[in-house]
Parts: structure tokens; sequence; C-alpha cells
């Protein structure tokens, strides 16, 4: 009889990067020391995980559907950012920490998903108004 020799095959799993998309609501009446450096905060958690931040985009303050924490305004920032799946849970318990923060929402982008097209083009009030045409 002869033997056959199973070679074992041994699968190094790397966790691929996923494109995320987050927004944050901070509390509204925050100095802006506090907000920025609580933006901070934010960034470093992220890459903490190993993962980077693509686009920063400011809201600023808006006003809330409902009042939370008895505040009506907020003020929003979206990140967008790659990271490993399992980074998620980290992140989510660290901001669940923070007292600045009232809510937030992530979620995945999927791989086709084209997301300059999501985002509206703010203008500034120094240059004269041009007509955006956004495809």
């Amino acid at each position: 009889m002869a033997r056959k020799k199973v070679e074992q095959v041994l699968l190094v799993t790397e966790e691929i990067q996923n494109m995320y998309e987050m927004v944050v609501i901070f509390k509204p009446f925050l100095p802006d020391k506090v907000r920025t450096e609580a933006d901070e905060k934010v960034g470093k958690i992220i890459t903490e995980t190993g993962g980077n931040i693509t686009t920063l985009d400011i809201w600023g303050k808006r006003y809330l559907a409902y009042k939370m924490e008895g505040h009506v305004e907020g003020y929003y920032v979206m990140y967008q950012f790659k990271t490993v799946g399992s980074g998620i849970d980290h992140i989510k318990k660290h901001l669940n920490r923070h007292q600045e923060i009232m809510k937030y929402l992530i979620i995945r982008k999927e791989v086709g998903d084209n997301l300059t097209s999501t985002m509206k083009v703010k203008q500034s009030f120094t240059t004269p108004k041009q007509e955006v045409v956004v495809a």
C-alpha cells in the first residue's frame, strides 16, 4: 500500500480593511477648544484600530429631529475611514465613554458605492456664486 502524504496548508487570514462612514453628533455648546480635542480623540481612536481617515467633513451646528439630552441642536462631524471589521467594536466602546458625544452612527460602505456623489458641495461666501453640477 502506498501512503499518501497529506500536506497541511495553513491559511493566513489577513483581515481586509473595509470602508466605513461615521457621523458623530457632539454637544452643541462645547467651546471650540474642547470640540477640537474631542474631534482629535475620535481620530486617534480610529487610528488605534489600524485604520486611516480618508475624509473629514465638518457639517457644523444643525437642528436635531428630536430632543436629545435636553438639546435641540447638535454639532455634526462626518468621517470616512478604512479599518478592519473587528476594529468597529473598539471604536464603539470608546465613543460610548465620551461625554462630549451625544450620538453616533457607523455604516459600512460597499465596494461599488460612489462615495463622492453623496457629498454636497458647499460654496464659500467669499467666492462668487457658481453653478455646481453633481452627477
